[in-house]
């Protein structure tokens, strides 16, 4: 999986989220500032990306991804 396309699913999940990626293959590190974790604990934002990409995780197309989210401030 690319950079482009996780930075891709989470904007359609998330509109007018910002998005940085790093990583390759199938390890990447996120980073996702969306108005839609507003009043959300850091738990349930988390859980949103994630949600995103659980078959992924399961199939094994995505090893490992490491998600930090903000809100826009």
């Amino acid at each position: 999986m690319s950079p482009e396309v996780i930075r891709k699913r989470i904007q359609e999940a998330l509109p007018e989220s910002q998005v940085e990626t790093s990583g390759a293959d199938c390890s990447f590190t996120i980073i996702v500032t969306s108005a839609s974790f507003i009043g959300k604990t850091p738990l349930q934002c988390h859980r949103m990306v994630n949600d995103i990409f659980k078959a992924d995780i399961a199939s094994g197309v995505l090893h490992a991804l490491s998600i930090k989210t903000k809100t826009p401030q």
